[in-house]
């Protein structure tokens, strides 16, 4: 009975830090396309040319290059569509970076109680006992 919930917990705790795994990764891919471009566009860029600073890129300049420059994406991509969907991009960025915020804080603390849930048989396990 012992080794077939232990696996069945092992089962629920890999997936459950495979998905967190996965949450991690979109929320830093969200926070790159979103939160950083707003805050550095909007608010470190006009700051720096009030400061005299002289004229560096702006994050909309960076993926433009890196969009229609590095990567070949410009067949099917005009300069003029980029321009006008980018900011939309950065809202719907935005906007998914506070839900897999949320979600992988949520997900953080399941695959712990998974983790519990498995040292807790390994435990009952090492000590000869039964699952109750």
């Amino acid at each position: 009975m012992i080794p077939d919930e232990l696996e069945q917990r092992q089962r629920r705790y890999d997936l459950e830090w495979r998905a967190y795994a996965i949450i991690r990764k979109m929320r830093w891919l969200t926070l790159i396309l979103g939160p950083v471009p707003l805050i550095w566009d909007h608010i470190v860029w006009p700051a720096l040319q009030k400061m005299g600073v002289p004229s560096i890129i702006t994050m909309e300049d960076l993926m433009r290059i890196l969009i229609l420059d590095i990567l070949p994406l410009d067949r099917w991509i005009s300069i003029e569509t980029f321009e006008r969907m980018w900011p939309h991009v950065v809202n719907v960025c935005t906007i998914l970076f506070l839900v897999f915020f949320i979600w992988a804080v949520q997900k953080r603390r399941q695959a712990r109680a998974a983790a519990h849930d498995v040292a807790e048989i390994e435990n009952i396990m090492m000590q000869g006992g039964q699952l109750e």
